[in-house]
């Protein structure tokens, strides 16, 4: 695996907003990035420095590569009711504008692996869940790999605009409102497309991600999930985003944030 831990400074090709609902935004950031760009891969994620006021970096799921030179990174930033955000890291890296440049370093951490035999693969994405799996998505098909892609959202709000949506992939809206495509949890539309998947690949909240691990229907399937999770360093060091597996204790960070579903112990873990 390929580790760079040295710092980047990058150039800000765009920063913009690309979904707002109430109590939340999204932000697809571009960052000029070539050190990086030919060495990253689906799952891996960027420890950005967020301003002076903000003492530890923000871990990013890689969302994209564009070109040769580019990175995409989508993020979310929480509002409350009043507008205010409560996150001092993303708020300030929405700010940011063409032009400026930010300190990260990556790419960090293990991401899915797709093995050379599959060729149908199934995606599930709950909210922000979405970053790094469209990174999967697109790399998947650009592979010759046929892509089913179940995004839900508790409304049709908060769902990712269509531009956004890997071309090529068969895409499944789920709200939990109904507001717009299947009404109900994108979990409980999965056991309906899992005939024909090779792979199943998943990240979103952890209440979606230990249902899904419940589910009988998957005992027999290979599931990898992304876990969503604090981090202090981002390396290793700190030991601060560990979780404990069948195989010990595990760093999300390092070993992870992409894991055999089979192998987390759910009822220890706290995202």
């Amino acid at each position: 695996m390929n580790r760079l831990l040295n710092q980047v400074s990058a150039r800000i090709i765009s920063n913009d907003e690309v979904l707002s609902y109430p109590g939340a935004a999204y932000f697809l950031l571009r960052l000029e990035a070539t050190v990086i760009s030919n060495t990253a891969n689906p799952g891996q994620f960027l420890m950005l420095k967020c301003g002076d006021d903000c003492i530890l970096r923000r871990p990013l799921s890689i969302h994209g590569l564009c070109d040769d030179s580019r990175i995409e990174l989508l993020y979310r930033v929480i509002r409350t009711a009043d507008g205010t955000p409560p996150g001092k890291g993303t708020d300030w890296l929405s700010q940011q504008k063409k032009g400026g440049k930010v300190n990260f370093i990556g790419p960090l951490g293990n991401g899915f692996k797709v093995a050379a035999e599959s060729k149908r693969l199934l995606i599930v994405a709950g909210g922000i869940g979405f970053a790094p799996l469209g990174f999967l998505a697109r790399q998947a098909l650009s592979h010759g790999r046929q892509v089913t892609l179940l995004l839900g959202a508790r409304s049709a709000a908060g769902i990712i605009p269509g531009n956004m949506i890997p071309s090529g992939a068969t895409c499944v809206i789920t709200t939990d409102d109904g507001s717009t495509g299947k009404k109900g949890l994108v979990i409980d539309m999965l056991p309906g497309y899992l005939e024909g998947a090779d792979q199943i690949f998943a990240c979103g909240p952890q209440a979606m991600l230990e249902k899904l691990a419940s589910l009988p229907e998957l005992h027999s399937k290979p599931v990898q999930v992304s876990l969503e999770v604090r981090m202090g360093c981002g390396t290793g060091a700190c030991y601060g985003c560990s979780i404990r597996t069948t195989h010990g204790m595990k760093r999300v960070c390092r070993e992870g944030p992409v894991f055999d579903i089979k192998d987390i112990i759910w009822q220890e873990v706290s995202i």
